[in-house]
């Protein structure tokens, strides 16, 4: 099994620093792995700038895809409809 480390760049004394902790989701947005604790801090796969509020389901090929889009590109205007 391949193990991979949490890519996100935290601020340290040195600079900028890999988290390192073992990740179990790929951000598609960011291009990098991610631990649990910071997939909270995904962003919007369409922008890449705004943090994701929504995650949406589609159906391609039978099979289920999500997308995590922020507010703007989700079309929604109170971020209340997001949760």
């Amino acid at each position: 099994m391949i193990w991979h480390r949490c890519d996100l760049k935290l601020p340290s004394l040195f600079g900028p620093a890999c988290c390192g902790r073992e990740a179990t989701t790929y951000d598609r947005a960011r291009k990098a792995w991610l631990c649990p604790e910071h997939t909270k801090e995904r962003l919007c796969e369409f922008c890449q700038f705004e943090r994701s509020w929504v995650r949406f389901y589609y159906r391609e090929h039978d099979v289920t895809c999500e997308i995590w889009l922020c507010i703007d590109c989700a079309g929604l205007t109170t971020r209340s409809l997001a949760s």
